[in-house]
C-alpha cells in the first residue's frame, strides 16, 4: 500500500472515530475495539491504532494497559482546569490575532459567523429547540471559527495547546449529548459576543479581542459547569 493511502485511511480512521465520539455515539467510558472500527472503516487494524494514538494524544482518548481504549470521561475538576487554561492563553492569541489577522482570515470568519447565525436563527424559531444534527452542526462552527482565529496569532505552539484544550471542551459539550445545552440563553449570548469579537479582528483591535474572549470564557466555565451538575443532579434522582 502507497504511503498516500495509508495516510488516507490513517485520517479516515481519525475523523470516523472522532466523529462517532463528537455524535455521542460513543458516551464515556465505551471500550473502543480496534476489529470493529477496522470493519466499520473498511480497513486494517493499523490505521485504526495509529488513530486512537491520536486521539488519545488529544485527551479524547484513554488507552489503558491490557484492557484498551475507552472514551475519556471528563470529570467537574477537569473541566474547570480546561476552563483555567484556556482563559490564561486564549485571550492572549485573539489580541495576537487581531494585529496579524489577514482580510482572508477576516472573510473566512465573517462566512462562519453568518452560517452560525442562520443556525442559531433556525433553532430560535422552533418550538422544541434543539436536535443533534443541530448540536453537531453548531460545535464544528464552534470549532472552525475558534481555529482560524487561533492560527492566526502565528504561534504554533500556542495554536497545538490550545487545539488540544479547546478540542477537550468541545468533546464535553458533546459528550453531554444533549442539545439541550443550546438553551435561548446560550444561543443567544454566543452569536452577540462572537458578533462582538469579529468586530474587534476586523478592527485590528487587540485589547477590545482579549477582552471580548475573557467574557466569553468566564460566561462559558458558567454555563458549562452549571449544565454539567444539573445534569449530575438528574442521573442521582435528587
Amino acid at each position: 500500500m502507497s504511503m498516500l493511502n495509508q495516510n488516507n485511511l490513517r485520517e479516515k480512521a481519525y475523523q470516523h472515530i472522532r466523529r462517532r465520539v463528537f455524535n455521542g455515539e460513543f458516551p464515556p467510558g465505551t471500550r473502543l475495539v480496534n476489529r470493529t472500527l477496522a470493519t466499520e472503516i473498511g480497513s486494517s487494524f493499523i490505521p485504526v491504532r495509529e488513530a486512537l494514538s491520536r486521539l488519545a494524544s488529544e485527551g479524547l482518548v484513554q488507552q489503558v494497559a491490557g484492557a484498551g481504549s475507552f472514551v475519556r470521561s471528563l470529570s467537574r475538576q477537569e473541566i474547570s482546569e480546561i476552563y483555567d487554561v484556556r482563559e490564561l492563553i486564549e485571550p492572549f492569541a485573539a489580541s495576537a490575532a487581531a494585529r496579524l489577522m489577514t482580510d482572508h482570515e477576516l472573510n473566512e470568519l465573517q462566512a462562519l459567523l453568518r452560517d452560525w447565525e442562520k443556525l442559531a436563527k433556525a433553532i430560535l424559531k422552533r418550538k422544541r429547540g434543539a436536535s443533534i444534527m443541530d448540536l453537531d452542526r453548531w460545535l464544528d462552527l464552534n470549532e472552525r471559527f475558534h481555529t482560524v482565529m487561533i492560527a492566526a496569532s502565528r504561534n504554533r505552539f500556542l495554536a497545538k495547546i490550545m487545539s488540544d484544550v479547546h478540542l477537550l471542551s468541545l468533546c464535553f459539550t458533546a459528550q453531554r449529548g444533549s442539545p439541550k445545552l443550546l438553551s435561548e440563553e446560550l444561543v443567544r449570548s454566543t452569536i452577540k459576543s462572537h458578533g462582538y469579537l469579529l468586530q474587534s479582528l476586523e478592527k485590528h483591535d487587540s485589547e477590545s479581542a482579549e477582552e471580548v474572549v475573557h467574557a466569553q470564557l468566564r460566561s462559558g466555565r458558567e454555563m458549562v459547569l452549571n449544565f454539567f451538575d444539573t445534569q449530575r443532579k438528574q442521573s442521582s434522582g435528587n
